[in-house]
Order: structure tokens, then C-alpha cells, then sequence
């Protein structure tokens, strides 16, 4: 009778493990990019595209000026420490105040506790460098890097020239600090307090400081952070639902217009690379390098509306984004626009903060907020500078003209 039973569970066991590596198979052959092979474009396709493009709608400026015609927000979502990228956000601020007065800009890069800080930095009869260093180190202390940190100054002097107070530009803080010594705790109980992050904080703030007020934003923050109607893969046909540009899109999906900042994509298998803590995969060309292609003819940066229907079903088969598809993600369910600032080979990474930390007050700050373990390490400036290791960011950047054209 027992060995009866022992068999029977054995039995059941052996079943129940064969069909999870059924399924499992069935799952990775699914996500097989076997039968789509990416080409150069024909001569008439990139003719095609070309006549859609060539006016001044795909100038960025003026595509974004745009869409505050029809929308309250407008999010840009970059790919991080792109010199390109940060200098067009810059020009950018002043432009929209100029042809559209729009006098809110918000970013992921500051805590909102910092707010009142950020406040008297953009609107002082001089500019504090010293006061927006510490919002940015206070709000993330790894993220010390120039072309960031001159977002404040560019908007100080851009309100310089505006002698309304009630008209000078708001710089809104969206995220709440990190703090790694409770964010990584070996406790989870410690682990529970890590608080808010930006998906969970900026639908909140703008809703009170913009849209109850009846204003408009621009919101530059990291892609993920800006994605609206697309939700991005997790595993086994799991999304990411839980973004903060995704939360205001549901209460407000005729008042958002999301632009993605065109980059190198993760590639289609990353989950599986991150699981085996693999970082030397190769990064691959967004949506058949059509955009990389067209950069190559045109030598200008250029925008488009992922609703233009010369673009709209354009597809992607090979990025992190289209795991789970089966037959591809179309260009118009990822994003509302998509901007091309740049040759991907010729893109530069940002600059280090040189003073990001020039006292034992500042040192101290930060070591505060460390594991103990990590701190107990750090004795000086430069040590601190080394745990932070922008170089492996700076690197990272570089790796963007490792890719090889197919065109």
C-alpha cells in the first residue's frame, strides 16, 4: 500500500516536472527570433520615409512645441548619460518658454523634499552651484554628472530674462532620495522603508502642481519611468504596469504625449543575461536601425508620430521590448513620437562633476546613507569617487559605436 502511494506521487511528480519543462520549452521557442531576419532598406523604402519627414514638423523643437497644443504633458524619456541628449533638453527649456510659455519643467534626477531648494537655485540673483549639486547628491548619489547638473543653470538664466515672478520657470523635483543601506538591508523589515521612488511619487505632484492648476509640464526622466500605454516585459507573459508615466495615462490618456529619445535597445534576451549576471551582451538597433538609416541620408536630427501611418506599424523584433511578442512590436503601441538627435556612433558620454564632493560634511553625507560595510571602506573623497566608478558609466555610453551597420 505505501509503495503504492510512494509510486503515485512519484508518478505525479515526474508528470507535473515534464510538463514544466514542456512549458518552458514551448516559452523559449516562442521567444525564438528565428524566422525574421533584419535588412537594409530598398532604396524606395527609405524614399518612402524620407518624403514623410522632410518639413519642418520634424524639426524636434517644433514637433514638441506641438504637442502642448493638444496636451498638458509632455515626457521625454532618455536612455541616461547622453551628452546629445541633455544638451537638447537644455535648448529645449528655453524655446518652449519663448513659442509656447511653458514655465514647468520636471525631471527624475531631484527629490522632491528638495523642492524649496530647487526653487531659490533657479530663481536667485546668482547662480548656487554648490546648492543644486547637493539636491542632485542628496536625491542620488551616484548620479554626478555635469550636463545634469547644468539643467538648473540653464533655467536660472532663463529666468533671468523673464521679470514677471509669477512667469518664471518651475523646475519640479520628482523623486524621492535613494537610500542603499535601507534599500539593500539584509532585513527585510528595513528593506519595507525604502520608501516611494518616482512611479509612485510624480503622478501625485503633477497632478497638484500642473494639471489641477490647469498648466503644462515637460517631464524629462528615464524612458521606462515616461512609458504610457506600453508596458514593458517581466516573465512568463508578466508586464510592467506599475510606471509613472503608465499611472497618469490612465486617469489622463488624452492630456500626455510620450516621445522616446532614440538609443541602442537592450537586447531581446536581457532578463535571461541578467539572471546569469552576464554584462557583456550586445546592445541592437531600435526598429530595424530605420531611424539610423534615415540619420544617414538626412545628417539632421529629426521627429516623428509614431501614429503617422508611413511609421506606425514599423516594427521591432530584436530589443528587450519585443520579448513576449510573437510577431513583433509595432512602433506606434511603444510610443506616441520617437526623436533621432544622433549618428549612434557619434554619440558622446556625459562629464563628471569635479566638485561633487569637496568637503568631510559632504563625505560624511554621503557615507551616511551607505551600507555600514561600504562606508567603513570609504576614508576619503577619492575613495568615494571610486566607489562610485563613473568611468564604468562613461564606458558604457562608448559601447554605443561598438554596434556594426548592416546598411
Amino acid at each position: 500500500m505505501v509503495k503504492r502511494l510512494i509510486k503515485r506521487i512519484l508518478k505525479t511528480i515526474f508528470i507535473l516536472v515534464g510538463i514544466i519543462i514542456f512549458l518552458l520549452g514551448i516559452y523559449i521557442v516562442f521567444n525564438l527570433n528565428i524566422f525574421h531576419k533584419t535588412k537594409a532598406l530598398t532604396p524606395a523604402e527609405r524614399n518612402t520615409y524620407l518624403q514623410q519627414i522632410d518639413s519642418s514638423i520634424s524639426d524636434p523643437f517644433n514637433f514638441i512645441a506641438d504637442k502642448f497644443n493638444d496636451h498638458s504633458i509632455v515626457f521625454i524619456g532618455e536612455f541616461h548619460k547622453r551628452k546629445q541628449d541633455l544638451e537638447f533638453f537644455s535648448s529645449l527649456i528655453p524655446y518652449l518658454y519663448r513659442s509656447k510659455k511653458i514655465n514647468i519643467i520636471g525631471w527624475e534626477f531631484g527629490a522632491c523634499e528638495y523642492q524649496k531648494d530647487a526653487d531659490s537655485v533657479v530663481t536667485a540673483s546668482q547662480f548656487d552651484r554648490k546648492k543644486a549639486i547637493a539636491i542632485m547628491r542628496k536625491t542620488k548619489y551616484y548620479w554626478p554628472w555635469e550636463e545634469y547638473l547644468n539643467i538648473f543653470k540653464t533655467i536660472w538664466e532663463t529666468n533671468k530674462t523673464i521679470y514677471d515672478s509669477n512667469e518664471k520657470i518651475r523646475f519640479l523635483q520628482l523623486d524621492e532620495p535613494f537610500i542603499p543601506k535601507i534599500a539593500y538591508s539584509k532585513d527585510p523589515s528595513i528593506r519595507l522603508k525604502a520608501g516611494k521612488n518616482i512611479d509612485s511619487v510624480l503622478p501625485g505632484i503633477v497632478e497638484k502642481e500642473v494639471l489641477q492648476k490647469n498648466k503644462k509640464i515637460l517631464i524629462y526622466c528615464g524612458l521606462h519611468h515616461s512609458l504610457t500605454k506600453f508596458e514593458t516585459p517581466k516573465l512568463f507573459f508578466l508586464k510592467d504596469a506599475g510606471r509613472a508615466g503608465q499611472g497618469l495615462y490612465k486617469k489622463y490618456p488624452d492630456r500626455i504625449f510620450q516621445i522616446c529619445l532614440m538609443c541602442p535597445f537592450l537586447p531581446r534576451w536581457t532578463m535571461y543575461y541578467e539572471l546569469r549576471h552576464k554584462q557583456d551582451y550586445k546592445l541592437v538597433y531600435p526598429f530595424e536601425a530605420v531611424f539610423n538609416q534615415l540619420y544617414d541620408t538626412l545628417k539632421r536630427p529629426f521627429a516623428i508620430s509614431s501614429d503617422d501611418p508611413t511609421f506606425a506599424n514599423l516594427k521591432d523584433y530584436n530589443s528587450f521590448y519585443d520579448f513576449d511578442k510573437w510577431s513583433g512590436l509595432r512602433l506606434k503601441d511603444f510610443c506616441d513620437g520617437c526623436i533621432m538627435l544622433e549618428s549612434f556612433e557619434k554619440i558622446e558620454p556625459i562629464h563628471f562633476i569635479k566638485d561633487w564632493v569637496t568637503s568631510e560634511e559632504d563625505l560624511d553625507e554621503v557615507k551616511n546613507i551607505l551600507p555600514e560595510e561600504d562606508a567603513k571602506k570609504i576614508k576619503t573623497i577619492q575613495d568615494l569617487i571610486d566607489y562610485i566608478n563613473p568611468n564604468v558609466d562613461i564606458n558604457g555610453v562608448n559601447e554605443f559605436h561598438a554596434l556594426k551597420k548592416f546598411w
